[in-house]
């Protein structure tokens, strides 16, 4: 059913693009898909000169057709692309153009599973508790398909049943293979553990976990938000879309809290968390579609190289961060290396007996300046207090001033007395004064 409705789909398409080729990826090619899941659908090679108008003129020949209803066009996404229902099969499907990175990840994503056995039926319990709460959509805030497929491949990758340091453990460097057990481990690595406002996670490099501030992928806006690290392009965040992750990380930690509780022998722990339901009970065994030899080749080509370039630039990255610790360290020691110069100057320079007395003038002199500065800024009391000072100091200053104006023309006077006695007779030195000072007059 799935395979036909791909037909007459692609059948459409290259009734408008001629020279398209329809590529499938996704969930389809990698057999991850769920009874509800849609197809994604790719046109390479189309030579449109605007993706938007090739969206709108695919959904107008599929409604010519009377193949499609419930037709959207996301044309402000980041990736524009057409999301509708085919009529015959009732089948969702997606159609993006010219975008490779959907079928090389496809091919990854199938390399992988083969490494990682544990992951498909893993991937599969996830992306079902996601669809049934409406966390599946990037454009809602949910989380991707590939997104949870990398965040699987890191956790599984990063377990501690793969570390060599438990020795003692028989199964010591073996993946654990208990379903359970793997399931309880992610819902409370990502429900409950993990720091997602400073940690990322990679599945490249055998999965790691790293500092976002550190590799320049935290969103300071939004700094709850999960970082997921593109295994094809290391500067790509498949989780910078998805707002909702705190609403994800509630509902991991109550399907951890759910699953970890107390039972009975005859409960199934995984209804807790899943509805079971007649769409999942009776879907038939997927079968994985056939990819042409030549694209499942080129797929690996390319997804090597991306892998190599994104080791390269991580080494990169890394090498930058220490040069820049470096340049921190230098110029702390250089300062701290002036400054101890300089106290070993004053310590040999010569001594000046006054240089205390000089700074507590300084200082003095300083404060008397602030408390000036404060003055002008206090209010208008304080400002006509401060001018009805000013002229009490004038008016004593004048006082002063004619204080010894009248004591220089007292001592003047009294020095040309001095100098008129000298000069009369004896006589009229022994008359009174009285009689001197009236005939004088």
């Amino acid at each position: 059913m799935r395979e036909a409705a791909t037909q007459r789909v692609r059948q459409a398409i290259i009734d408008v693009f001629p020279t398209a080729s329809v590529q499938v990826f996704g969930s389809y090619v990698t057999g991850l898909y769920l009874p509800t899941s849609d197809i994604d659908l790719v046109v390479m090679d189309s030579r449109a000169a605007d993706i938007k108008i090739a969206l709108y003129a695919v959904s107008r020949k599929l409604h010519e057709l009377g193949m499609a209803r419930g037709t959207q066009v996301v044309a402000k996404a980041k990736v524009p692309i057409i999301k509708f229902i085919e009529h015959e099969s009732n089948v969702n499907f997606d159609i993006s153009f010219d975008v490779p990175n959907g079928p090389i990840a496809a091919g990854f994503v199938r390399d992988l599973m083969d490494t990682l056995p544990p992951m498909k039926p893993l991937v599969l319990v996830l992306k079902i508790f996601l669809q049934q709460r409406g966390f599946n959509e990037v454009y809602q805030g949910g989380i991707g398909s590939y997104a949870l497929f990398v965040m699987v491949a890191a956790f599984l990758l990063v377990h501690p049943s793969r570390h060599p340091h438990r020795a003692g453990s028989k199964r010591a460097g073996v993946l654990e293979k208990s379903m359970g057990v793997l399931l309880v481990d992610f819902l409370r690595l990502f429900g409950r553990t993990l720091n997602s406002e400073d940690v990322g996670i990679s599945c490249t490099n055998g999965g790691y976990f790293f500092n976002k501030l550190d590799m320049d992928k935290a969103q300071l806006a939004r700094p709850y938000m999960l970082c997921v690290e593109d295994p094809a392009d290391a500067d790509n965040d498949l989780s910078k879309g998805s707002y909702n992750f705190p609403k994800v990380k509630q509902a991991w930690d109550f399907a951890y809290q759910q699953l970890t509780a107390d039972s009975e022998a005859s409960e199934s722990l995984l209804e807790r968390i899943i509805r079971v339901d007649t769409v999942l009970t009776d879907r038939p065994r997927p079968k994985d579609p056939p990819v042409p030899e030549q694209l499942e080749q080129h797929i690996r080509d390319v997804m090597h190289h991306r892998s190599k370039r994104s080791r390269h630039e991580g080494a990169h990255k890394q090498h930058r961060q220490r040069h820049r610790e470096k340049e921190k360290d230098g110029d702390s020691s250089r300062h701290k290396d002036k400054k101890q110069r300089r106290e070993r100057s004053l310590e040999f320079a010569d001594p000046d007996l006054d240089a205390p007395q000089d700074r507590e003038r300084q200082r003095s002199h300083r404060s008397s300046s602030k408390e000036e500065e404060r003055g002008h800024k206090r209010e208008g009391s304080h400002r006509s207090s401060s001018k009805d000072d000013a002229r009490s100091h004038k008016r004593h200053k004048e006082k002063d001033r004619d204080k010894d104006r009248d004591h220089k023309l007292v001592k003047h006077h009294r020095s040309d007395h001095h100098r008129s006695s000298k000069n009369r007779s004896s006589s009229d030195r022994h008359q009174p004064k009285h009689i001197r000072f009236s005939e004088h007059e």
